[in-house]
């Protein structure tokens, strides 16, 4: 059976203060869209499941362990399991990143 939608028909949920995301999920792996105003804290945090972030507008800095890396339009980052990041804004433009995690976040189905 074929499960599609459009992200903009898929509600947004409060994240925290400044984030927002929509989330699409299958039984194995689920892609998040987020949107991150400039004024949004970093929110350091690790979970199980391997994570990529892929950057569609704005800038921002990854921090990923004791890494640091600067991040705009384009660019994609993979962040293995149970490590420690974040994603601090840079600038005034809001960020716009689409998260591909796996196995699926079930925190996120609530």
């Amino acid at each position: 059976m074929i499960n599609k939608v459009n992200f903009d028909e898929i509600k947004r949920v409060i994240a925290r203060e400044g984030v927002n995301r929509r989330v699409f999920a299958g039984d194995n792996s689920m892609i998040v869209l987020n949107e991150i105003k400039a004024s949004a804290q970093p929110a350091f945090h690790s979970h199980g499941q391997e994570q990529l972030t892929y950057i569609l507008e704005g800038e921002c800095e990854f921090i990923v362990g004791e890494d640091v890396v600067r991040m705009g339009k384009g660019d994609v980052i993979l962040v293995p399991p149970n490590v420690v990041h974040a994603l601090r804004p840079l600038g005034e433009e809001t960020i716009l990143n689409l998260d591909v995690f796996s196995p699926i976040r079930e925190d996120y189905l609530a």
